[in-house]
């Protein structure tokens, strides 16, 4: 499908886009030993003595525990923790990728040794080392994901359909009334739709977005606004993946809405793509691509 770029010209930098989701917006991360005394003088916590682990919770988060001699896991402790893990990576490797953080207190020391040595997981490193650790967690987990954008990998997927408790309400906020989703990331989806904080970065190693078309459900025949859906995900793929620029993901059904989910390559080229396959499938006014990056949150941009 040709796709006239003039005419779909489309409302959206992509370079000011890709700035708003860069590794290295935000505060810059600072030493260690300046982050302490800013904790320190903050929240009157002295994190020097703490000691660190950190490890993959579900959606590629990174959580973390500081164990801390004395410690007593009180508010003032929790927020100079979350305050020194931003602090020592930077305000968008924190955003994007840590879950949660807590404190726990230190074993209590004494004349006796321990017997019996910490389980592997249990063992805690050096504060300093906490930068470098999450930094090889990262290379890690993109070492194992694919080089190439999703739309060249081709070949069969395999689907996962799963349905979610929802009640009718005026908040569409990230899906709100879906109640049935399929896709063949249900660990990405699952992720987006819990809440959870969310960052594309998490789940590909090229720069592509998550994204979502969310249309009204006008049909009020299941089988039909499931039949309708259908042609639609056919006709967005197709061209997505014909344009080298995208791919469906995935798909929800909800009360009040539709959706499509869509991981997005070169993004201006891509909306104007999907613009026009919802121009000829008619997907109706009130259509809108929202990006799922927390980054990104409020991006709206009408199909129409």
């Amino acid at each position: 499908m040709r796709i006239d770029a003039e005419r779909m010209a489309v409302a959206l930098s992509e370079q000011a886009l890709r700035e708003r989701v860069s590794a290295t917006r935000g505060r810059a991360p600072v030493p260690l030993t300046n982050a302490l005394a800013l904790v320190n003088e903050r929240h009157g916590v002295d994190l020097a003595g703490a000691r660190a682990r950190a490890g993959f919770s579900r959606g590629h988060l990174l959580d973390v525990v500081l164990e801390l001699p004395g410690g007593r896991a009180s508010t003032s402790e929790q927020l100079a923790a979350e305050h020194l893990i931003e602090a020592v990576l930077g305000e968008a490797r924190a955003s994007d990728w840590i879950g949660d953080v807590a404190v726990v207190a230190a074993p209590r020391g004494g004349l006796l040794k321990v017997v019996q040595a910490r389980p592997e997981s249990e063992r805690f490193f050096a504060l300093a080392e906490l930068p470098g650790a999450i930094a090889a967690a990262i290379s890690g987990l993109h070492a194992g994901l694919p080089t190439e954008p999703l739309w060249a990998t081709g070949g069969e997927q395999r689907w996962f359909l799963f349905e979610l408790d929802v009640e009718a309400g005026p908040d569409s906020s990230r899906q709100a009334d879906v109640a049935l989703v399929c896709t063949f990331m249900p660990e990405m989806l699952k992720c987006f739709l819990s809440g959870a904080s969310f960052a594309s970065a998490r789940f590909f190693r090229t720069g592509e977005l998550l994204a979502y078309l969310k249309y009204p459900s006008a049909e009020r025949d299941p089988r039909r606004a499931l039949a309708k859906r259908r042609v639609l995900e056919d006709a967005l793929d197709a061209a997505l993946v014909s344009e080298r620029c995208g791919r469906v993901v995935g798909s929800g059904m909800g009360i009040v809405h539709s959706y499509v989910d869509v991981v997005l390559d070169r993004v201006e080229r891509s909306l104007a793509v999907i613009r026009e396959v919802c121009r000829r499938i008619g997907t109706g006014a009130g259509s809108v691509l929202e990006f799922c990056d927390e980054a990104l949150d409020g991006e709206r941009i009408e199909m129409r």
